[in-house]
């Protein structure tokens, strides 16, 4: 069979089947089946995380290629024939796709394995939605002995064909956080005997996106969020307890700490302006995905030589977040975005949305991307 067809036929599959964060169990045992049908010796990581390490000719480096696995919580409507059979579960953010492109890759490097040095490790990883399945295949040593790690992304904001990478920060670090103002509840009719807790939140909320943010220079890039908020019980009561929370976006790793420092002031003192009192937590949920410039150069050359340099853009920097970042971290990481949108087929819906489909052009894309992309690392 074209291998083409057969990571396509994979992705419809995955794409049929899809499986919530922690919960990817048919998926990591198909994943499991394919490569060691292969050849290729696997273990867990994390749960439901596969690692699959590929052996070479001779001893040398180690290059990770990783995918992720988890779908969304989402109702499909696409109407394609191979929709979704799991109510309210969706692959609206592609993973189907780039699992299906790293077997892909696998299959191909696996009938190679004659032709070059080191070793291939094929991280699957679980639980990207949640931005806790990276930090737990980390705990467990799915990148022990690596040297180099690369991740790939579909996109449909990005032309199919089209492959865009940057060196530097190019996703956000999300950080999230949550505060709860308490004060005295008592009744509407008599405010005075009472402290509302209500309205420092609401100063508090209004006051966070810009008293934080404007204490920065502009060029960081950050942006506060608050996302719900939530207090009292009925029309003529004074709330006795108000808690909202949201997340904090930013490409530098440095800027967190100081972020909390600068939100906890705020609140603290909106509380204090209504004699209430606060509680404020924060805690990283993702650091920034920061792209090595040597790998990102590689990526860029590899792509060249895949698909012409026509086919190269640059990856402007956007506030989403992506928990590769921890592998990115742990060893020298890039992060390439890959197109998958198709206006003349109306391919066209961001990721997350309940139309999101991919031209499955990409995929070829990505597999000849990642053979490509460990090849030349191996071969330095």
């Amino acid at each position: 069979m074209d291998i083409r067809q057969w990571v396509i036929d994979l992705r419809r599959d995955f794409h049929q089947h899809p499986e919530l964060p922690e919960q990817e169990f048919r998926t990591a045992a198909k994943v499991e089946e394919i490569l060691n049908s292969l050849g290729i010796a696997t273990r867990r990581a994390y749960n439901t995380g596969v690692v699959g390490l590929l052996e070479g000719t001779a001893p040398g480096k180690t290059i990770a290629l990783r995918a992720d696995m988890d779908a969304l919580q989402l109702e499909e409507r696409t109407q394609a024939s191979y929709a979704s059979c799991t109510a309210g579960v969706m692959h609206a953010c592609g993973h189907d796709a780039h699992t299906a492109a790293l077997l892909g890759a696998a299959r191909l490097l696996a009938a190679q394995r004659d032709e070059f040095p080191g070793r291939v490790a094929f991280v699957f990883q679980p639980a990207e939605e949640l931005g806790t399945g990276a930090a737990g295949m980390l705990r467990e040593g799915a990148l022990t002995g690596v040297d180099a790690i690369i991740g790939q992304h579909v996109f449909s904001a990005i032309p199919v064909g089209m492959v865009a990478t940057a060196p530097g920060p190019v996703l956000a670090g999300s950080d999230r956080f949550k505060a709860t103002l308490r004060g005295k509840g008592g009744h509407g009719a008599m405010p005075h005997g009472a402290v509302d807790s209500i309205a420092p939140a609401c100063q508090a909320v209004l006051a966070l996106p810009s008293a934080v943010t404007k204490e920065f220079d502009a060029r960081e890039r950050l942006v506060v969020t608050v996302g719900q908020i939530h207090g009292g019980s009925r029309a003529n009561i004074v709330a006795g307890e108000t808690w909202f929370d949201g997340t904090a976006r930013f490409f530098e790793p440095h800027l967190g700490p100081a972020i909390e420092a600068k939100m906890r002031r705020v609140i603290e003192g909106a509380a204090a302006t209504f004699g209430a009192t606060s509680e404020f937590e924060y805690a990283t949920t993702v650091p920034p995905t920061v792209n090595d410039p040597a790998l990102t150069e590689l990526v860029r050359s590899v792509a060249a030589d895949l698909l012409g340099a026509g086919a190269l853009l640059p990856l402007e920097p956007v506030m989403g977040s992506e928990d590769f970042s921890y592998f990115a971290q742990a060893v020298p990481g890039v992060f390439v975005g890959i197109g998958a949108g198709n206006p003349q087929r109306g391919l066209t819906h961001p990721n997350h949305h309940p139309e999101f489909d991919i031209d499955e052009g990409c995929l070829d894309v990505m597999t000849r991307l990642f053979v490509g992309f460990a090849r030349a690392y191996l071969a330095r």
